[in-house]
């Protein structure tokens, strides 16, 4: 599996043994076990041993990928979460999710053997972007928008919502750019009011809009809205399909660039229809 099929990242906490048995039959695109920020210090331990029972016993999931989010290579519990990744069947996951990542070192402290989902949510995790998104082992980066705001000492409660689209602007497309600069998926974080779908919705497409594969999701009700946002609709496919043999109808008669009434088609219209045909029939 190369990854390329995610649009919904479920973060389900490994505290939780409920939620765990939930997220079986679950029809999110990438299961994110967490023994991070969602478990607290008194928790870890036993947090471990869930996801260690877990996978002991072969279990069958809805999502085409799972995977752990383990603590950040700095704090005091990292050392704890690779030595429970040993008792875990080797091929059972897919991916590692790494937090706070601030350096392409911080991935090599992994070891060879699992491909690394990282997080940036600090200054330097976003101003070292480009390195840590070429390594070799790195498949995706996300935003995580609360600790890059903490970070930073911004205060997002007192900011107006078009403060706050421009604040998250530039560290979303930084991200962007070092992520396909390098071949890699980009995700946005969570929307943390989970009972607010409009919220979602509205910043799915946002940054579906800006180029994002997907998102995080907190709550099983976030996942169908993820889904379908995250993919073309049949009328962008079709408006898609119907440029591309325009396109190619307008070549095979030796014309480059041509016009739609009053839109002009060339060949990056036909790269951009191209994606978006492709994307559609792959998550059909």
């Amino acid at each position: 599996m190369d990854g390329n099929l995610r649009r919904s990242l479920l973060a389900v906490p490994a505290s939780s043994t409920k939620m765990i048995e939930k997220s079986k039959g679950l029809a999110c695109d990438q299961i994110l076990f967490d023994l991070e920020d969602a478990v607290s210090p008194a928790e870890k331990g036993s947090a471990r041993a869930n996801l260690i029972a877990l996978f002991a016993s072969q279990p069958t999931f809805r999502a085409r990928y799972i995977s752990i989010r383990i603590n950040a290579a700095n704090s005091l519990y990292f050392k704890d979460d690779l030595a429970a990744l040993k008792q875990i069947p080797p091929g059972a996951l897919f991916s590692l999710v790494l937090p706070k990542v601030e350096s392409a070192k911080e991935i090599d402290s992994l070891g060879a053997s699992y491909l690394i989902d990282a997080q940036i949510e600090s200054a330097a995790g976003l101003s070292n972007a480009e390195t840590i998104a070429a390594h070799p082992r790195l498949i995706s980066l996300s935003y995580g928008p609360l600790d890059f705001a903490a970070d930073l000492g911004a205060s997002l409660d007192a900011l107006t919502e078009s403060d706050l689209e421009e604040f998250t602007l530039y560290p979303l497309m930084k991200i962007l750019v070092a992520a396909r600069a390098n071949g890699k998926l980009a995700f946005d974080g969570p929307e943390v009011d989970i009972r607010d779908s409009e919220k979602f919705t509205k910043g799915a497409k946002r940054v579906r809009a800006l180029g994002f594969d997907g998102k995080w999701v907190l709550h099983p009700d976030q996942i169908e809205l993820c889904n379908q946002i995250f993919i073309p609709s049949e009328t962008e496919y079709q408006r898609a399909s119907d440029l591309i043999a325009k396109y190619e109808s307008a070549q095979s008669q030796g014309l480059g660039a041509i016009t739609d009434g009053d839109v002009m088609i060339d060949e990056a219209s036909r790269r951009n229809a191209a994606k978006i045909v492709a994307r559609r029939k792959a998550f059909n």
